[in-house]
């Protein structure tokens, strides 16, 4: 997905995020759009850097961003109430 294929970062997840990262990939496939969460955390620092640049961000195929854009503030709009 990464190298051949034109993909947009379209959030960053926070720790108090991890909760739903089962959720989203879920919906994301039931969507069939393909995602990639790509973790920020650097064994050589022991993660100590989650809490200033966050734990991953989530990355789409450009054509996929409008959409998933709503469907990530859907979800996160859910999970807070």
């Amino acid at each position: 997905m990464r190298d051949s294929q034109k993909t947009v970062k379209i959030y960053t997840l926070n720790k108090e995020d991890e909760t739903i990262i089962p959720l989203i990939e879920e919906t994301f496939r039931s969507k069939n759009i393909a995602i990639e969460i790509r973790s920020k955390y650097d064994t050589a620092y022991d993660g100590i850097f989650i809490g200033q640049k966050g734990l991953a961000d989530i990355w789409v195929m450009k054509q996929d961003e409008e959409e998933s854009l709503a469907i990530i503030k859907d979800l996160l709009n859910r999970e807070q109430k």
